[in-house]
């Protein structure tokens, strides 16, 4: 709002400040009695000048003066002169008379205040008066005509029976008379006057009766309290003139500002100040008021004091029972006044600082004060050590529950303060709505034990809410508990519920990510990390496990700097739901409103931690690569982070197409390509297997690969042992499948690769015989391959072609240039005729620079139906501690010094299969960490 505060719009009224100008209650009169017009000392009622000065002229103040004033000129026609003033404690009857009383009294100071407020009215000069406090008269008196006449003078009225209607006239000798009556009801009804009670009712009659004469001159005023039922009977036959001060709330705010307010020293800057608030509340669309203009005007006729804030004040001061109404209320809003008036623009219901004034609350509803001060307690947190020291709060958490503590008074658990009186009560401008009621739902309700939510409407209550309940049970929880509630939160409703999600370092359970095939997600709660440090988490989970299928992960982290199980508000909101779990399986009764209560929290925290995430990180060989979740409508995390990570098409065809190409005209088998996609980050990540095949299935169709034997058609079906081959060597392989017969050229002279070319006819034995007499199958043969014309180096070569001996017995194979036999023992095959195993590889050994590799080519390379009968192993690697110690050594001195070089063979009974091999032999031997392998086998190939 504008940059100014109360102390620069209006100064306070004199009755109200010190003599360095503080505002200060103690000499404030805020209760008159009317008893101390008689006194010996001095006393403020006796001052007929301060009394009228503190007095504003309301509507009934001045009915009641002009009646008067009629009611003693002889030249009206009025002769009514009887006043009943009617109200609660403190509603400001005694005061009215008061008024009157100086007025008629003091007719030169009366004059005067009469002219300042414009009051037209004629009041007689000299006119006696007697004003009876019934409770303090200065004598014990059982009468009261024996009261009155005392107070008058009239001594007649001292003895026998109340004076009647006439002898009342004749008394008052034609004299002007007001007679003030007041706290009659208390003193008529004491158990000590029972015996008077006809004669007392009878003689007020009669004195009302007489002042509604026209040729008696008397007023009358009547305080009552419309407790007596016999009181209340006598007025209609007297007819008087009715004043309810309990009805006037206008009068009594402007006998309440009258006694607070001095001058406007700003009425401009007033004016102006109004319309800022209505235009905040225009611009708010929780603020919706029928009428703005009545709303700005309200501002400024109630100033310093927002209407709501007054009004709610006054409702609970004067609908309770015995409680001093405006007298009271006078005194607190001249301490409220006091603390904001150098501090605020204007007094909003959230200003009113109900902790400091407890003591006035307690009145009005002590019990429902007292859980006030316990979440008042429990939600404020002390700025010092010693006991009560002062709280502090977050922003706005005090205002709002003030404003639910006054808008709950004497109505607890019944009425409270709604969304628009708490906005009304905390608003200003610059300040954000939204923020004001989300403080409210998340930080208030659910933590102040004492405030339900009844009919739109927030209230405190003398019982606990469920909320309560909740709160005691989340104490008790642990921080691994709600930590691991938020993991569960995360798996099974952010991300739906699928199996393949997982928590990066779980609490309260082992980190257990299987390695296969499927595509997982991985998700850290920490907060927004430096690439480099996902980098090395992902590290951590792979190669640092040791893992095989590398490229079957993604790691979905924060996207803000805060981390989800780190963060206290999560964690408070998780104690909470996993307590009111806990109460919903343990409690067979809950209270009402439990299940909204535990909803809403749960509710509160998906939707703190969903805000958090996400982005999700791919791997590529540079390292992870970043990209944004956008999540939606309702889809889920787990769709989003799909969606977000799916490989382009043409990306998977690019690597699949560069993939077939490297494998030459041998091309490769889909199911070791498809464990190249799962293993190595050069690939894009698969997120579903059919990925792969759609694009070979599109490779196929546009001629760019040949899929098993389709080749520029649909592909009927890829299994694992389908082969691709690139469309460079497709037509090779298609020309050498036409051949009945292949023909290996031998070259005697040559010592390096020649060139040959297959032709069919049977098998050749015939050798020649050189210039030098030595026979062609000599060392210096050299084998040239069918396909390709380089040197063959075994039974198979590079570029695809493969032979045994049963494709030579059998005449599949021919030797041009040699003799047949001589290519079986070059490359160490046995007897043509009994032969049923081979050495594989057929030349040398496989190498391998480490176990999974070693296990990955024989994968590759041996044949799903191939029987394994011998095996040799040799192997050369750095023994660790525990190597080292396994050989009797000094592991101390010892460690990673010790070289190892060994050779294994292994010649089962039963032959091995190719699994069998891989995985009970080769995985489980025990090693050194950094052995390099080299490898021979002898295999049965069957059929």
């Amino acid at each position: 709002m504008a940059d100014g505060v109360i102390s620069d719009y209006i100064s306070p009224a004199e009755e109200i400040q010190t003599e360095s100008g503080e505002i200060t209650a103690d000499n404030l009169l805020d209760e008159v009695s009317l008893y101390n017009l008689y006194d010996s000392r001095e006393s403020p009622e006796q001052d007929a000048e301060r009394i009228l000065n503190i007095t504003y002229p309301t509507e009934t103040l001045k009915t009641i003066i002009k009646r008067t004033g009629e009611k003693f000129d002889s030249t009206t026609s009025v002769s009514e002169g009887a006043h009943i003033i009617g109200g609660e404690f403190g509603s400001g009857k005694s005061h009215i008379e008061l008024v009157l009383y100086h007025l008629l009294s003091s007719p030169g100071i009366g004059e005067e205040w009469l002219a300042e407020n414009d009051i037209e009215a004629s009041l007689p000069s000299e006119a006696q008066t007697a004003a009876l406090q019934m409770l303090n008269l200065d004598s014990d008196y059982d009468k009261l005509h024996v009261a009155v006449g005392d107070y008058l003078g009239i001594e007649e009225w001292q003895e026998g029976d109340p004076p009647g209607v006439h002898e009342i006239r004749d008394s008052l000798e034609d004299q002007p008379t007001a007679v003030f009556i007041d706290e009659f009801e208390r003193w008529f009804g004491m158990s000590g006057r029972s015996d008077y009670r006809d004669d007392n009712l009878g003689f007020l009659q009669n004195l009302l009766e007489a002042a509604g004469r026209d040729d008696t001159p008397l007023t009358v005023f009547v305080s009552l309290l419309f407790e007596e039922a016999d009181v209340e009977a006598i007025l209609p036959r007297t007819n008087p003139f009715r004043h309810d001060l309990s009805r006037r709330r206008d009068e009594k705010i402007r006998f309440l500002l009258h006694r607070l307010v001095g001058d406007v020293k700003d009425p401009d800057g007033l004016a102006s100040l109004a319309q800022e608030y209505t235009d905040v509340y225009r611009n708010n669309g929780q603020i919706q008021l029928s009428d703005y203009q009545d709303m700005e005007d309200r501002i400024e006729q109630y100033y310093p004091f927002h209407p709501l804030a007054l009004d709610t004040l006054m409702d609970k001061f004067s609908e309770q029972q015995g409680h001093q109404d405006a007298r009271g209320l006078l005194h607190l809003l001249t301490e409220i006044l006091a603390d904001n008036f150098h501090e605020v623009d204007l007094i909003l219901t959230g200003d009113i600082d109900v902790f400091e004034y407890t003591g006035w609350f307690r009145f009005i509803d002590g019990e429902l004060v007292s859980k006030y001060l316990n979440d008042y307690h429990r939600l404020g947190e002390a700025t010092s050590d010693e006991r009560g020291g002062e709280k502090t709060f977050e922003p706005h958490i005090e205002e709002l529950l003030n404003i639910v503590l006054l808008h709950s008074l004497a109505r607890g658990g019944e009425e409270g303060a709604n969304k628009r009186q708490m906005l009304m009560g905390t608003m200003r401008k610059g300040k954000n709505a939204h923020e004001i009621i989300q403080t409210f739902t998340e930080d208030l309700f659910g933590h102040a034990w004492h405030v339900f939510r009844i009919n739109g409407e927030y209230a405190f209550d003398t019982d606990e809410n469920p909320a309560a309940r909740i709160e005691k049970k989340a104490e008790d929880i642990h921080k691994n508990t709600a930590i691991h509630r938020v993991e569960r939160l995360i798996t099974d409703d952010l991300f739906d519920g699928h199996n393949n999600v997982h928590i990066l370092n779980p609490v309260n359970t082992e980190q257990d990510i299987p390695d296969n095939k499927t595509l997982k997600i991985v998700v850290s709660l920490s907060a927004k990390q430096s690439q480099q440090a996902y980098n090395q988490q992902f590290e951590d989970l792979t190669t640092g496990q040791e893992r095989e299928f590398n490229n079957t992960l993604v790691l979905v982290s924060p996207q803000k700097r805060s981390s989800v199980d780190s963060n206290s508000g999560i964690r408070e909101l998780a104690r909470k739901v996993v307590a009111g779990e806990e109460l919903d399986r343990e409690e067979e009764v809950l209270p009402d409103g439990f299940d909204d209560i535990h909803n809403q929290n749960y509710q509160n925290l998906r939707d703190r931690v969903r805000d958090k995430f996400g982005t999700v990180h791919t791997s590529t060989e540079r390292g992870l690569v970043p990209q944004d979740i956008s999540v939606s409508g309702n889809m889920d995390f787990y769709t989003a982070t799909i969606e977000e990570i799916r490989p382009d098409s043409s990306q998977v065809r690019s690597e699949v197409k560069e993939a077939v190409e490297d494998a030459k005209g041998g091309g490769i088998q889909y199911q070791h390509l498809l464990n190249d996609f799962y293993r190595d980050t050069k690939y894009t990540t698969l997120t579903e297997e059919q990925e792969l095949k759609d694009a070979i299935q599109s490779l196929c169709r546009d001629e760019v690969i040949k899929a098993g034997s389709y080749f520029g058609e649909r592909v009927g079906s890829i299994g694992s042992d389908t082969v691709l081959v690139h469309e460079d060597y497709v037509q090779t392989v298609e020309d050498d499948d036409d051949d009945e017969t292949t023909t290996i050229t031998v070259d005697a002279t040559a010592t390096g690769g020649v060139s040959g070319g297959g032709s069919s006819g049977g098998v050749e034995t015939s050798s020649g015989t050189d210039e030098a007499g030595e026979t062609a199958s000599g060392a210096g043969q050299v084998f040239a391959c069918p396909q390709c014309g380089d040197e063959l180096q075994g039974t198979s070569c590079d570029c695809g072609f493969e032979f045994d001996a049963s494709d030579i017995k059998e005449g599949n194979v021919t030797v041009e240039g040699g003799d047949a036999s001589t290519l079986v023992e070059t490359f160490e095959e046995e007897d043509l005729e009994g032969s049923t195993t081979s050495r594989f590889p057929v030349m040398g050994e496989l190498d391998a620079d480490d176990k999974p590799s070693l296990i990955d080519s024989l994968e590759r390379e041996l044949g799903i139906e191939w029987t394994i009968h011998t095996v040799n192993l040799s192997y050369t690697g750095t023994l660790t501690a525990d190597g080292v110690a396994s050989r009797g050594l000094d592991a101390d001195s010892l460690a990673d010094q010790v070289e190892v070089d060994e050779t294994l063979t292994i010649s089962p009974d039963e032959p091995l299969s190719r699994d069998s091999l891989l995985n009970e032999v080769l995985l489980r031997l025990d090693v050194p960490d950094d052995a390099s392998f080299e490898v021979w086998l002898e295999v049965e190939k069957g059929e």
